[in-house]
This record gives structure tokens, C-alpha cells and sequence, in this order.
């Protein structure tokens, strides 16, 4: 069994490059993929994808199609859309949508690719490890929320931006670029999934600084989590 974990920036790669043993790297194109164990011994794929929806679809993809991995799991940071998240909780997904999905014109719901689902459901059996993980990392402890996640091509930091969202998805927990494509891939494929993400940044700020200042931090809880979770995989 393998487990595939996709992140989309170096960053938030190398926490697991730190914990993974006899790791070996493959450059495909833009996409780098490491092959390594946990100290578990778990046998783990580790990709950094790049950023964007194109990019974690095409992984997934690879991930599943030429790694034969048995589940995937999406690690990293992103922007806190609801109030009761501060910088460093960490969300993990119960669905997955794209926000920038507009065809209602054609009587989708919005977020709705045409002739596929509205919303992307994660894995049960992941989501109740992911639950059991949360109780097993002191720092976190009462810091770890799931929920609905949205994705898009954009970096979302105006309250303008932020509330437009909302309008459409009200229940929407965080956002960021890659969630709902690998749930989507993913889904086609039968492979169970889940989106774990630390909050880096509000999703309401002019600036980009408290994203930068919180990056590490951010991709560290995310990892821990995951880490954490695989142990029982």
C-alpha cells in the first residue's frame, strides 16, 4: 500500500522530507515526486505539485495512474473563511467545491462542473483517523476544525473577495488552490482522499505579510497532522 500526499510549494514539503526515510526524488517535467517510508514504515509518495488547480489535477492523476497509491491526501496552508479559525488552526475536509465555477447559467449550482457533483465528499474512513489523529498532538489540541473547503485560482485577500465568496458558500471553513481538483480526480478514480490545511492568513488582508510570516509554521501543523493520521493507515 502507498499513500499519496500532494503539496503544492516546497515549503510545505519539507516537514515530510525531515520525517521520511530512505527518500528518493523524480523530476517529471515541473513536478517532483519523492518515494520514501515513514518511520512506521508506511510507504509514502510525496509530490510538490506547483500551485494552482491545473497543476494538483495533473498530479493526482499521476499520483494514481503511475504510483497505483491507495489514498491522497492534500497537505499544506490556506486562508481562513470562517470566524472561529485563527492563524495555525488546521482544517480538514469533510467536502470540497471551487469557488470560481460559474455555469449557472446552464442550472448548475455554483462551484458545479457540468455532469459532475456539486461538492467533492472526503473519505469517511480518513476523516475518522483524521479525528483521532487531532487528539494525539498537544499543540493542537482544541485547534482543529473540519468542514466544507473551496478552491480557485486566486489568492483571496480583500473582504471583498472573501464575502462574495461566502455569499455562495456560507459554510465554507478555508480556501485555497488545489483541494477541490485533487478531490475530483481523486473521486473519479474511487481513491479515498481528504484535504488537511493550517491557516496561514486571513483571506481578508491588502497585504501578503502575514501569509509569508506564517508559511512555515502553517505547513509544519498541517504535516504533523498527516503524519500523525498515517500511522493508523
Amino acid at each position: 500500500m502507498k499513500i499519496g500526499i500532494i503539496c503544492a510549494m516546497d515549503e510545505e514539503t519539507e516537514y515530510f522530507l525531515s520525517k521520511l526515510q530512505n527518500c528518493t526524488k523524480k523530476t517529471l517535467g515541473k513536478v517532483i515526486v519523492y518515494e520514501g517510508t515513514t518511520q512506521e514504515g508506511k510507504e509514502v509518495v510525496l509530490s510538490r505539485s506547483g500551485i494552482g488547480k491545473s497543476n494538483a489535477a495533473a498530479v493526482a492523476a499521476i499520483l494514481i495512474s503511475v504510483y497505483n497509491v491507495s489514498y491522497l491526501i492534500n497537505s499544506g496552508i490556506a486562508g481562513a473563511m470562517s470566524k472561529i479559525l485563527k492563524i495555525g488552526d488546521l482544517v480538514f475536509s469533510t467536502s470540497l467545491s471551487y469557488h470560481d465555477a460559474d455555469f449557472t447559467v446552464f442550472g448548475y449550482k455554483r462551484g458545479q462542473i457540468p455532469q459532475d457533483t456539486a461538492e467533492f465528499n472526503a473519505s469517511p474512513e480518513l476523516i475518522a483517523k483524521a479525528e483521532i489523529a487531532a487528539d494525539t498532538i498537544p499543540d493542537l489540541k482544541g485547534r482543529i476544525k473540519k468542514g466544507l473547503i473551496v478552491s480557485g485560482d486566486q489568492f483571496i485577500n480583500t473582504p471583498e473577495k472573501k464575502t462574495e465568496i461566502l455569499k455562495d458558500f456560507p459554510q465554507a471553513m478555508a480556501t485555497e488552490c488545489e483541494g477541490a481538483p485533487i478531490a475530483h480526480i481523486a473521486s473519479g478514480f474511487n481513491v479515498p482522499f481528504i484535504v488537511i490545511r493550517s491557516i496561514s492568513d486571513s483571506a481578508d488582508e491588502n497585504e501578503v505579510d502575514t501569509y509569508e510570516l506564517n508559511v512555515k509554521t502553517a505547513s509544519e501543523n498541517s504535516a504533523k497532522l498527516v503524519l500523525s493520521m498515517i500511522k493508523m493507515l
